[in-house]
């Protein structure tokens, strides 16, 4: 009986996890490291880790952790902060691109629609009507490629790099 009650408490907490902050990081040969220590990161990726959420797939290597280096664990905490904001900050940049894209995205479709509109209903003000609707579709058209040079060789999360890309392939060239 004890045997029993023992495999099933077993079994009862075998699901339970601790929930830790987990950091990621690809080097220059494109390999994925995985870490909940940021100093068992290889030196290459300091500046440039990002927080994996639970739902990333990816191939993974297992970091094993290293011994804390000597030194002042104050300058260490120091520079986990300053990452910390930095990855806060490059969030907000992607936060605000992926916004911009919509918009842009949103714009386009709305002055293509203004435009055949005024096309189906030809009357006295279409000519104006389309030649803003034309403006904005050049707006857009432009929004667009200033977002993508903005986003070029720039590290941004390939989920949201996705999104951004699914909104502006909605704006025709």
């Amino acid at each position: 009986m004890p045997k029993v009650l023992s495999l099933l408490l077993m079994v009862m907490f075998a699901g339970i996890t601790a929930q830790a902050t987990t950091y990621s990081c690809r080097d220059k040969q494109g390999q994925l490291y995985i870490s909940d220590n940021l100093q068992a990161l290889p030196a290459e990726c300091l500046g440039r880790t990002q927080k994996v959420e639970a739902k990333d797939p990816d191939n993974l290597n297992y970091v094993p952790a290293q011994a804390n280096p000597q030194g002042s664990g104050v300058q260490f905490q120091q520079a986990v902060r300053d990452t910390e904001h930095e990855q806060e900050l490059k969030q907000k940049w992607v936060d605000k691109l992926l916004q911009r894209a919509e918009q842009l995205a949103i714009q386009f479709k709305q002055a293509v629609q203004d435009k055949n509109n005024a096309t189906r209903r030809w009357n006295y003000s279409s000519r104006k009507v389309i030649q803003k609707a034309n403006d904005r579709i050049q707006q857009s058209r432009e929004g667009k490629q200033q977002l993508l040079t903005e986003m070029s060789g720039k590290n941004i999360p390939w989920q949201d790099e996705e999104k951004i890309v699914s909104w502006l392939d909605e704006i025709e060239d």
